[in-house]
């Protein structure tokens, strides 16, 4: 089956598939650069939204103990999240599917915790990308 899938590409097509398949790592490679753009010193802040909607804004450098609060929406929807040290996760949540739940803990600038139904967005961010992190989002 290869040797005849080999017989039908011409060398101009062996090319393009080369070509697409180190494409394909364009991503990675600028998510990569990016993340090592900030600097291991910054600051990290949780971000969390609801409704596109800034509800509470958290540093997380530095912070020691555990805190949670809830987030209720006007239809009566919970998320409880919870900090603990340097680390943010969604606890519990009134949701169908649980997913914001099985994402856990969250610690490092560039990743987030999603509640689809309830419209809710942990992000973390680096203090000295702060605001030009807000401004594309």
């Amino acid at each position: 089956m290869l040797r005849q899938l080999i017989k039908i590409m011409r060398r101009g097509d062996m090319i393009i598939v080369i070509l697409l398949f180190l494409l394909s790592f364009l991503p990675l490679a600028i998510f990569t650069y990016v993340q090592a753009s900030v600097s291991d010193d910054a600051t990290k802040i949780a971000v969390v939204k609801m409704d596109n909607e800034i509800i509470e804004t958290i540093t997380l450098t530095g912070n020691r103990g555990t805190q949670s609060f809830e987030i209720v929406a006007d239809d009566g929807d919970i998320n409880t999240v919870e900090i603990i040290d340097e680390k943010i996760r969604i606890r519990s949540a009134t949701c169908p599917d649980q997913v914001c739940i099985l994402t856990s803990f969250i610690e490092n600038p560039g990743e987030t915790i999603v509640c689809i139904p309830h419209k809710v967005v942990i992000e973390i961010q680096a203090e000295n990308h702060h605001e030009e992190l807000l401004i594309s989002s």
